[in-house]
């Protein structure tokens, strides 16, 4: 009856450890940490697009400078009608196109600004999210290993159980017999 039992417990601590074994491979553990790799794959790919993205490219950079363009455009056409008919010396010609030439500069720099507040915020964004990915996976390493320990160790306990239960060719011998 004890040799039963103790197959039984072996048994037992058998498929427990096989369990704990299939966990540690589990398909639940590798689609999750598949779609994890893939976030991870996208989050950089953003990253990438958006960091390094030519601003004057961009719908806001362009449209700004299509109304610096209008107004010189606009300065320009009165400039010459009012050279037309007052006459302009070389002087008042020379300072409107510096003043012509500041508002393209001041245009510049303030696009150049919020480009740099652009890209910190990109980088503020990406960090968020890779520590956001970072802590998912910390999370799923945890959980994988919680679940895969107790088995494991239940498992290898029930086994060695079963081998200190079975009489290995020797006579046990009771207390009376002593």
């Amino acid at each position: 009856m004890a040799l039963f039992n103790s197959i039984l417990t072996g048994l037992a601590g058998g498929l427990q450890l096989y369990s704990g074994v299939k966990n540690l491979f589990s398909d639940n553990y590798g689609r999750a940490k598949n779609s994890l790799d893939k976030s991870r794959a996208a989050e950089n790919a953003w990253y990438r697009r958006n960091y390094y993205n030519d601003y004057l490219n961009s719908s806001m950079a362009r449209a700004a400078m299509k109304r610096v363009e209008d107004t010189l455009s606009r300065n320009s056409r009165q400039n010459r009608a009012y050279a037309a008919v007052m006459g302009v010396t070389p002087e008042v010609s020379l300072a409107r196109n510096e003043q012509n030439l500041q508002v393209v500069d001041n245009m510049m720099s303030n696009l150049a600004s919020q480009e740099s507040a652009r890209r910190a915020s990109v980088d503020a964004q990406h960090l968020q999210n890779v520590n956001s990915l970072n802590g998912q996976q910390m999370s799923l390493d945890l959980n994988n290993r919680s679940s895969i320990d107790p088995d494991l160790i239940g498992g290898l306990s029930l086994i060695e159980r079963a081998i200190d239960g079975v009489n290995w060719g020797k006579e046990k011998k009771t207390p009376t017999e002593e």
